[in-house]
C-alpha cells in the first residue's frame, strides 16, 4: 500500500544524497507512474521503456524538486510529459496511423482482461481513477488532490467508470446519456 509518508521521506533523504532512499521511491510510484503512461501510449513494452526514462529522470533531475511540492504529483508529472512526449513523436514517425491497424501484439506472461477492457472503454482519467482507487486502494480523496478534482468530481467519475465497465461485462446498454 502506498504511503505518502515514506515517499517524502525517502524524497528527502534521496535529494540530500542518499541514493539508497531511491528503491523506496521506484516501490512507492512504480504502478502509479504505469498507470498513468499505460492509457497515453497503450502499448505494455512501450509504458515499460518510458517508466525506465520517468525514473531515469527522477534520479537525475531530483534537485529540481522542490519539499512544498507533493512527491506524488511531481512523479506524475514527468511521468505523464514523458508519454505524451514519446507518444506525438511515435505519431510523427509513422507512416501508416498504428491506431487504425488491428492489435496482433502478444503481451508475455500477463493477462490483463479488464485493465485491457477499461483502458479501451474508458476515458483517460476515468482509467486513472479507476485504477487508483480500485486496483491500488487511494481514497478517493487522495485520488481528487493527485489529479486537481474536488473528492465528489472523483466519486462521480468513479460510479460513471465502474457502471460503463459493469455493463459493458454484463453485455448491457453502454451509452452515454
Amino acid at each position: 500500500m502506498f504511503s505518502t509518508k515514506r515517499l517524502e521521506r525517502a524524497m528527502k533523504l534521496f535529494k540530500s544524497g542518499d541514493k539508497t532512499a531511491f528503491e523506496t521511491i521506484y516501490n512507492e510510484t512504480h504502478r502509479l507512474v504505469f498507470y498513468i503512461i499505460y492509457p497515453i501510449v497503450k502499448d505494455y513494452s512501450k509504458t515499460e521503456d518510458i517508466m525506465q526514462d520517468v525514473f531515469l529522470a527522477i534520479y537525475e533531475k531530483i534537485d529540481l524538486y522542490k519539499e512544498d511540492i507533493s512527491p506524488k504529483a511531481w512523479i506524475c508529472a514527468i511521468a505523464r510529459n514523458l508519454a505524451i512526449n514519446k507518444y506525438q513523436q511515435e505519431k510523427k514517425q509513422n507512416l501508416v496511423d498504428i491506431d487504425k491497424l488491428p492489435e496482433f501484439e502478444v503481451k508475455e506472461n500477463e493477462d490483463t482482461p479488464l485493465i485491457d477492457l477499461a483502458k479501451d472503454l474508458l476515458s483517460e482519467e476515468e482509467f486513472l481513477i479507476v485504477m487508483l482507487c480500485v486496483c491500488e486502494g487511494y481514497k478517493r480523496r487522495e485520488v481528487a488532490q493527485l489529479l486537481n478534482l474536488s473528492t465528489s468530481g472523483v466519486t462521480w467519475k468513479l460510479h460513471q467508470a465502474l457502471d460503463k465497465l459493469r455493463k459493458a461485462m454484463t453485455g448491457g446498454d453502454n451509452s452515454e446519456h
